[in-house]
């Protein structure tokens, strides 16, 4: 009996430290908290167990604690105490901020992309003309 309790705690950490490689991989630069990315990535790699929960601990974005400041969020509570309905404690439908952050950032980057083009197509139009 004690030898499947361990195979099953084995299992169970082998699938955490894998889901922490996985997230910290995708998670963007910009909001990992306290070390750099490569570093975490590391750090969860060679220690897996423990740098796992380090990980879920202290490198892992908040989520909550974004939403706490959330404008929209800040809206919605403020536009509910004025109707008639009764109040409701519902969070607002939508991504959460993680996801609209790195929705951003794509965008931005496509925008990037599309300039980036249009100046070469304008470079190789002025050379051509001249």
């Amino acid at each position: 009996m004690p030898d499947i309790i361990g195979a099953v705690v084995a299992v169970g950490f082998l699938v955490l430290w894998l889901y922490c490689i996985y997230d910290v991989i995708t998670t963007d630069d910009a909001i990992i908290q306290h070390l750099p990315k490569i570093v975490w990535i590391l750090i969860v790699v060679l220690l897996s167990d423990i740098g796992s929960l380090l990980w879920l601990g202290l490198g892992r974005p908040r989520s909550w604690a974004r939403r706490a400041h959330d404008p929209a969020r800040r809206a919605a509570h403020q536009t509910s105490a004025y109707s008639t309905a009764p109040d409701s404690y519902e969070e607002p439908v939508g991504p959460n901020p993680i996801v609209r952050y790195r929705e951003e950032q794509a965008r931005l980057r496509l925008r990037e992309e599309q300039l980036n083009r249009r100046e070469e197509e304008l470079r190789r139009r002025e050379l051509g003309g001249s």
